[in-house]
């Protein structure tokens, strides 16, 4: 669908969709003055300070500064993106949505999703089924094993495989083909037979902020052979790099309690136990590699993080990770260190909730963490050993970003090392004096930023590329256009890597090597969703105008130093050309 249609769309779902009764089925409006008012929904507060203004169509809250129309309304209450709040806005007011098509002659991407989410919800009904038959009794027991409610069952959705074939044969019955279990990731083909792949084990429906199953996690429960945990593949519907389990959880929770903060796990039975427990505020990264979409999705709930990642020492690896990822998203990060290598949910179940939440009030700042970590493996006793910690514990606070915050830890590293304050700042000042390769550290001027016609086009350009703007169907070679040599590297990697799928989190990965790729992102970040295919179009065309402006004026210049009249008969032939292209 053309972008101006869409607009017109937009137009249409936002005088259908009247702000007061959008907000209203949220929390409940009083009348007062010509305007609306609720306690808000976005921070704790006893006395209403949260405005609905129904002539202008818009909200505001006097207390926390949140405010929009009711597109922005429901991005916010539910958590979810611009486009993800307009198919619930046009869902709730019933005026269809335009349909995307995909690359497939006369396939709407949408409708193929909604084939899938249905798809995976008869699935997940059939698990559950299967788990309350008798011959669900394993996984039932199981669950009573480990102290799983019944009521948790059901918060959860939690079900049962009970063999390869069952599955398949029950999606058929629903009016689904094979081709659409396989590619909603619920089966698989083996020798030309389709079959359940998570045969035999618990399941847990892995269910997205708009209230959907995307896909399945599976526990093991009667053959070893097997892995122990074992997710869906990566569909269309499902993408685990963004995605975190509990959202849907911890997002019913936020709908009528304050979350001051969120606690991040690994696995599906942390958070299980930890809900069942009275602790609510947990999500788990379904795994041990975090990356910056999941921290993305944690900053939408809380501005602080728990990192409570299993005691062993992949879980402790997992943490340090972890930690710079939540820091970069601009989080407040906390560590909790469980003690005997217990993971959450072990914890939990031996020692209670009460000893649980007594962690948590434990819990170490990033770079304290950092630095007691680091310590463990050293001597102190060892006057070497006392040395080596202090160049890299100096190497993690001299990198915070303020000249107080790297002070304030000082005294920390000094206790740590057995060494005086005196030591540790000597060696903070040859720090900086020198560059990592040991060579003196150069002052310099700051370089200036990069500015221009040039670099805001190709900026956001490549934004889009990297899978900034959903939807894009582009393929004209833009290389001739990328005149900065960052530009052009990150062009070359976005050729190498078209096929697969790229993101802006590949822009973040790429930073230390391309400072550009930070320019590159902050562009796109500031511009809306609603405009953005739009503006991705007049930023390729300012781009091929200032080529063709360059070309000329590099034209004009060989012409007046050229000596031969043929030469010149030449240039003018390629600059007529070119007036042609412009």
């Amino acid at each position: 669908m053309k972008e101006q249609s869409f607009n017109e769309w937009l137009d249409a779902l936002k005088s259908k969709a009247n702000i007061v009764d959008v907000v209203g089925g949220y929390v409940p409006l009083s009348n007062k003055g010509g305007r609306y008012w609720a306690c808000c929904p976005f921070h704790h507060e006893k006395t209403p300070s949260f405005s609905v203004d129904e002539q202008r169509q818009a909200f505001y809250c006097f207390g926390c500064h949140v405010g929009g129309d009711v597109i922005k309304f429901v991005m916010d209450i539910e958590n979810i993106d611009f486009m993800s709040a307009c198919r619930l806005l046009s869902q709730k007011v019933g005026l269809p949505m335009p349909e995307f098509k995909s690359k497939r002659p006369g396939e709407s991407v949408q409708k193929k999703k909604e084939r899938l989410y249905d798809l995976m919800k008869t699935a997940a009904r059939f698990y559950y089924s299967c788990l309350e038959s008798e011959g669900g009794r394993v996984a039932k027991d199981y669950l009573e094993k480990r102290g799983i409610s019944r009521a948790t069952v059901v918060t959860f959705g939690l079900g049962y495989s009970p063999d390869y074939n069952k599955l398949p044969a029950h999606l058929k019955e629903k009016g689904f083909n094979e081709l659409e279990m396989i590619e909603a990731g619920a089966c698989a083909q083996k020798d030309g037979k389709v079959y359940d792949v998570m045969a035999g084990r618990l399941i847990v429906p892995i269910i997205d902020g708009m209230k959907r199953v995307i896909a399945f996690g599976g526990r093991v429960l009667t053959s070893e052979k097997q892995m122990k945990y074992r997710n869906t593949n990566d569909t269309l519907i499902f993408n685990k790099k963004c995605e975190v389990f509990g959202q849907d959880t911890l997002k019913k929770y936020k709908l009528k309690n304050a979350v001051t903060s969120v606690i991040m796990v690994e696995g599906y039975m942390d958070v299980i136990s930890l809900y069942q427990a009275g602790v609510k505020n947990v999500v788990a990264s379904m795994g041990t590699a975090l990356n910056v979409k999941q921290a993305e999705i944690v900053k939408r709930y809380s501005d602080t993080v728990y990192v409570c990642y299993d005691g062993d020492s992949a879980g402790q690896a997992a943490t340090l990770r972890s930690l710079d990822i939540f820091y970069d998203a601009g989080l407040n990060v906390k560590v909790v260190s469980l003690p005997d290598n217990l993971d959450p949910d072990e914890y939990v179940r031996e020692r209670g909730v009460e000893n649980f939440s007594a962690q948590l009030a434990k819990a170490l700042p990033l770079v304290e963490y950092k630095l007691r970590t680091l310590a463990k493996g050293y001597d102190m006793n060892v006057a070497e050993e006392q040395g080596k910690f202090v160049v890299e514990a100096v190497r993690i606070v001299k990198a915070l970003p303020t000249p107080a915050q790297t002070d304030a830890y000082i005294p920390l590293v000094s206790r740590l090392s057995g060494l005086g304050t005196d030591t540790v700042r000597r060696q903070l000042m040859q720090e900086s004096e020198f560059a990592e390769d040991g060579a003196p550290r150069l002052v310099t001027e700051p370089a200036k930023r990069k500015d221009g016609k040039y670099y805001k086009a190709m900026r956001f350009v490549l934004y889009a590329l990297f899978g900034g703007v959903e939807e894009l169907d582009f393929d004209k070679d833009l290389s001739l256009y990328c005149e900065d040599e960052e530009h052009r590297k990150l062009y070359d990697y976005y050729r190498e890597n078209r096929d697969g799928e790229l993101s802006p989190d590949d822009l973040i990965a790429l930073e230390k090597e391309l400072p550009e790729a930070a320019e590159v992102l902050a562009a796109g970040r500031v511009v809306n969703e609603r405009v953005a295919k739009t503006y991705f179009y007049d930023c390729v065309k300012a781009l091929e105008n200032e080529f063709i402006k360059k070309q000329r004026k590099s034209l004009l210049k060989a012409y007046s130093d050229s000596g031969s009249e043929e030469e010149k008969l030449q240039i003018l032939a390629q600059m007529s050309n070119n007036h042609k292209k412009k």
